[in-house]
């Protein structure tokens, strides 16, 4: 039998801790579990691979009085709050699909369909998003923990894009505004597409009948064991342990992701005739919108703009920039000192120099 831990709000700290503890004391013999909650308090949740001072704003997060954690799966930084209904599947790796995409598309399942009862034309986009259009509307991450795997996701009642923007540690605070006008162009909530937040509880049993449907069970609502506290209390203190907090993790990304197909980053590139500074976001490796400035000559300087317009829906790929770009200086007789079309390219693809 299937259990369910139906635990509502919960500390911010054991909104990440109960899963992780759940998964360390799965054994195959398990039949898996299910947990639902919320946490009582914003906080801000980075990812096993990353790097704390290279991807958030500590001090602001401080300043703000904002619990930071660090998870044992992978994924992006991410604002968490109780506007965002959690849902944690631990199950033995042995039952569960082992390619990460079938995992994701099984687990993530009953979320659609939640999405789809109140309406709305949601549809699992992999491989680990939920959209509505084109828009996302979900959390999610992946991963082994001990001998379980483990899917988390959430149902977004509603988000706070600007402090989700402000805690990132950014480049610059016009790549922060970037980010921001990214995630309002990309990211959708249930207040966004209905007009109101729909009842809490109401949504919560919608989400659990259909996890029911999706392992065709009825779960059996439980508790934690004894075991399963003992090994929450000893993650407690690991994950609140600064030692762990600033454990390198690993590459650092000169993106920000907005969903699956969106990410926006910025990149300054060196030249001859001055610095280029680009402002790009990707959506399906194309321009969505870039934004091109630096102290540089370029007559006329009208046709910078004319230029950014051109690149739009463009690839990113520099044999193709290239082409376009060049075309573009020959088409409107381009003058710009020191800033060849193969700047300009390794500018946008941010190359380092």
């Amino acid at each position: 039998m299937v259990r369910l831990l139906d635990l509502g709000h919960v500390s911010y700290l054991h909104s990440q801790t109960i899963y992780h503890a759940v998964a360390y004391c799965t054994i195959e013999a398990s039949h898996g579990t299910i947990i639902i909650l919320n946490p009582r308090e914003p906080y801000v949740c980075f990812g096993y691979h990353q790097v704390l001072e290279k991807e958030i704003d500590v001090k602001y997060c401080h300043g703000k009085g904002l619990p930071i954690l660090r998870r044992e799966v992978g994924g992006g930084t991410v604002y968490l709050d109780e506007d965002q209904l959690f849902f944690q599947c631990v199950f033995p790796s042995g039952s569960v699909p082992l390619k990460v995409d079938d995992l994701y598309e099984l687990f993530l399942r009953p979320a659609v369909n939640t999405y789809r009862n109140l309406g709305l034309d949601a549809h699992y986009r992999p491989p680990n998003d939920i959209q509505i259009g084109d828009k996302k509307i979900c959390g999610t991450g992946a991963g082994r923990i001990g001998d379980a795997s483990v899917v988390v996701g959430n149902i977004m009642f509603d988000f706070n894009f600007r402090e989700m923007s402000r805690v990132l540690r950014v480049p610059s605070e016009e790549f922060r505004e970037r980010v921001y006008e990214g995630m309002q162009t990309y990211v959708t909530t249930l207040r966004a597409e209905l007009g109101y937040i729909p009842d809490r509880e109401e949504v919560k049993e919608v989400l659990i009948r259909e996890f029911e449907g999706m392992l065709d069970v009825s779960l059996k609502r439980g508790r934690l064991t004894p075991d399963e506290q003992r090994m929450m209390a000893t993650i407690d203190s690991r994950f609140t342990d600064p030692g762990w907090l600033h454990e390198d993790g690993g590459k650092v990304n000169d993106w920000v992701k907005i969903t699956t197909d969106v990410k926006v980053m910025e990149s300054t590139y060196r030249s001859s005739g001055g610095p280029i500074r680009v402002f790009l976001r990707l959506k399906n490796d194309t321009i969505d919108d870039i934004v091109i400035s630096g102290e540089f000559p370029f007559q006329s300087q009208g046709d910078l703009k004319g230029l950014e317009d051109h690149l739009i829906g463009q690839p990113a790929d520099a044999g193709p920039l290239l082409k376009t770009i060049e075309s573009f200086y020959v088409s409107n007789g381009i003058q710009s000192t020191g800033i060849r079309p193969e700047d300009m390219v390794r500018a946008i693809m941010g190359e380092k120099n």
